[in-house]
């Protein structure tokens, strides 16, 4: 068995080890979770989801496991090709995307009537875009200057694309490709006027939401935002909003330091999205502090692993792709928590791995799988040297 295991299994074992620690602990959590959700519609059977989500996680799995026995020199051949397939299908679904919640951004598939969200898909090729071009301006007698100009291109088509129906998808995504670029040499000067142009844009799209009919969803953000800074301005347009985020601060406030235990959440009954959107909130109330801490430790970890692997990267390409998609991922995880308790405005981020969803959850492990490709190359480029190393010297 350990063998097969490690034939099969590479790569960093401990960020192994947090695959399949979130994995096992959002399984109980979205059990839990969708309880109210299973009255609606299966007659209180919570099996249902269960199943369902264990078989994305499954299927997610498996994902990982083919993704990461490829080599990353696939992912900057194909980047291109991913990028402008992303940003195709972007286009499609802002003109006849599945709507849902008041916003188009699903793409059903013909015939097989999958849908799926191509911003997910976006957000994986816009990072190894970028990384691919960094990558290209690293050596000493080129400027990364260069590379911020071709990068923030393709990162604003892709934000533009998406920022009409999911404003803090396209935050994330511009967020975490500014932090790329800083690492990768990047000058502040560019990435400060970068921030400042699009803080000056958000702001007209708030000014302007009233008279513009494309803009349909910006008095929405306004209101969101008015209610977040404390103004009453925009208390009827987020009335919704602001009971999502009462409720979540009332589970975490009673979860205290050991939790209710599994399945005794009271405000899953109350949340309307206990399963994604605020299932950080149902986790700290039913297993405290604890298990809050554990879940936000596992992502740290993630992160240092992802630094640990960049360190042990010999190239620049596979160290920048490793950067933007551990970025990416622990971004938006700390998103969502900031949100269940409060620090973040209520945005719809769900948390990687953890909230109940098919497209994320798999995404999610495909950038897992990327990550683990990296990693076990290094590995293998190590054992490599030091075998020709001990060849040499007997």
């Amino acid at each position: 068995m350990s063998e097969t295991i490690r034939k099969y299994i590479k790569g960093d074992r401990i960020i192994w080890m947090v695959i399949i620690a979130l994995a096992v602990f959002s399984s109980l959590v979205v059990y839990s979770a969708t309880g109210n959700l299973a009255y609606k519609h299966h007659d209180g059977n919570a099996i249902y989801y269960l199943f369902r989500h264990a078989k994305f996680l499954l299927v997610g799995i498996a994902i990982i496991v083919g993704v990461h026995h490829l080599n990353y020199k696939w992912f900057a051949r194909f980047a291109v090709v991913f990028l402008y397939l992303a940003i195709a299908l972007l286009a499609i679904t802002l003109l006849s995307g599945v709507s849902l919640n008041q916003a188009s951004r699903w793409l059903t598939v013909p015939v097989v009537g999958i849908s799926f969200q191509p911003s997910e898909i976006a957000k994986l090729a816009l990072m190894m875009y970028i990384a691919k071009v960094l990558a290209q301006y690293q050596s000493n007698d080129r400027n990364a200057d260069e590379a911020f100009k071709p990068i923030i291109i393709h990162v604003g088509i892709v934000c533009a694309l998406i920022f009409r129906e999911d404003f803090s998808t396209a935050g994330l995504i511009g967020a975490t490709s500014l932090i790329v670029m800083f690492i990768g040499r990047v000058s502040l000067k560019y990435i400060l006027g970068t921030v400042g142009a699009v803080v000056l844009f958000v702001v007209v799209i708030l000014w302007l939401s009233e008279y513009v009919p494309f803009l349909h969803r910006a008095s929405t953000w306004k209101a969101r935002i008015e209610r977040f800074v404390g103004s009453d301005d925009g208390a009827k347009e987020v009335s919704s909003a602001d009971y999502q985020s009462e409720r979540s601060k009332m589970a975490i406030a009673t979860g205290g330091f050991m939790g209710k235990g599994p399945g005794n959440s009271h405000q899953r009954y109350f949340l309307p999205h206990p399963y994604s959107d605020f299932v950080y909130a149902i986790i700290t109330e039913e297993f405290g502090f604890i298990g809050a801490f554990f879940v936000m430790l596992a992502y740290l970890i993630l992160l240092f692993r992802s630094g640990v692997i960049v360190r042990a990267s010999t190239r620049t390409f596979p160290a920048f792709l490793v950067v933007g998609l551990s970025t990416l991922l622990c971004v938006q995880a700390f998103i969502n928590m900031g949100v269940a308790v409060g620090v973040f405005p209520v945005t719809g981020q769900p948390l990687p791995l953890v909230s109940m969803g098919g497209t994320s959850t798999l995404f999610t492990c495909l950038a897992l799988g990327a990550i683990l490709s990296v990693s076990r190359n290094n590995m293998e480029e190590k054992m490599e040297a030091e075998q020709e190393s001990v060849e040499q010297t007997s």
